[in-house]
């Protein structure tokens, strides 16, 4: 399986909304894979470590964001 690094900018390191998107949704779409396939013990380690690196990126983008998300908007 290929390991997808979505690109940053040099100067301020943050990457690019759209490779960001891309990136998460490859890492949910392969834990997803890894759960149907599940024929070894692997398999559920590897859809487990796609799904914390999604939520990794997902926190990541949150800290970013301009607009802060609230509870309840």
């Amino acid at each position: 399986m290929t390991k997808v690094n979505p690109t940053s900018t040099p100067k301020t390191g943050t990457t690019s909304p759209i490779a960001r998107q891309q990136a998460i949704e490859n890492a949910l779409s392969t834990a997803l894979y890894f759960i149907r396939k599940a024929k070894h013990p692997s398999d559920l380690q590897a859809a487990t470590l796609r799904a914390v690196r999604a939520a990794s990126m997902l926190k990541q983008a949150c800290a970013e964001s301009v607009h802060p998300l609230t509870a309840g908007a």
